[in-house]
């Protein structure tokens, strides 16, 4: 891919769950800004080939890779595969996450241990592990860049495991920006109200009032989180790192 400026030029970038959704936007983007990228997916090879296809039909380079985050076993398989195909990476971002509106909106009563379980494992336990294999494949630096969202900053009604989750992982984010620094810049997206598949879960009524009470009167794109990710993966943010970059539209107060 050509453009004016392409600001990942010569750098080998993994973005997991990247075949829809923000994944899949990151993935597109990275590899317009010259990237080649490793597009992760856990379930469906039809979805990561058309983002991959339409990645190649632009020039781009990249291939796919599966894995499930919530087994160890399978992330080590999955780094020893980038190892052998592109020898290192510059960039990662922990974008996977697990998405199940069931335990998105269970009362609290009828939240179970299973539910943690879920989440945490792919959501807290996958994007450590993901960081800890990337780092020796890092040698000559990099930046990572892991997802959080409001309700780890503000709170919320709803998703209490998911918030938990995610404010595990703003949390995490600041541990290994010291532990890393200063060879791996370490930040986090903490994404508010983003139009994915999660909007589903909602009734007509809620997706009309939560749209209403946010001040830009709308919900986040996903390549309006793209365009975040690349900056924070790019030399453009070189003197930031441990930082938490809220990208919600002003929806919520902190």
């Amino acid at each position: 891919m050509t453009g004016k400026k392409q600001r990942l030029t010569g750098k080998r970038a993994l973005i997991t769950g990247s075949s829809t959704g923000n994944g899949a936007a990151i993935a597109k983007r990275f590899a317009m800004e010259g990237a080649e990228v490793v597009i992760h997916y856990r379930k469906s090879e039809e979805e990561a080939a058309s983002v991959l296809d339409s990645i190649k039909r632009a020039g781009g380079k990249g291939f796919a890779i599966q894995a499930d985050l919530s087994r160890r076993k399978e992330i080590s398989e999955m780094f020893a595969r980038i190892k052998r195909k592109l020898g290192g990476l510059e960039v990662l971002v922990n974008n996977a996450g697990l998405a199940d509106g069931t335990i998105w909106n269970a009362p609290l009563k009828e939240i179970t241990e299973v539910m943690w379980n879920r989440v945490f494992n792919v959501d807290v336990y996958g994007t450590f592990f993901c960081s800890q294999e990337a780092v020796p494949l890092m040698r000559r630096g990099g930046a990572m860049v892991n997802v959080s969202s409001t309700p780890a900053l503000a709170g919320d009604t709803e998703g209490i495991v998911y918030a938990t989750g995610k404010s595990a992982v703003y949390g995490m984010t600041k541990m290994l920006s010291r532990m890393l620094a200063p060879k791996i810049r370490v930040n986090c997206m903490i994404l508010g109200s983003i139009e994915t598949s999660w909007v589903n879960w909602l009734s007509p009524s809620r997706l009309k009032d939560l749209k209403s009470s946010i001040p830009l009167k709308r919900f986040g794109k996903p390549e309006e989180v793209a365009n975040l990710a690349l900056f924070l993966a790019s030399d453009e943010s070189s003197y930031i790192t441990g930082q938490g970059v809220v990208l919600d539209g002003g929806e919520v107060t902190y």
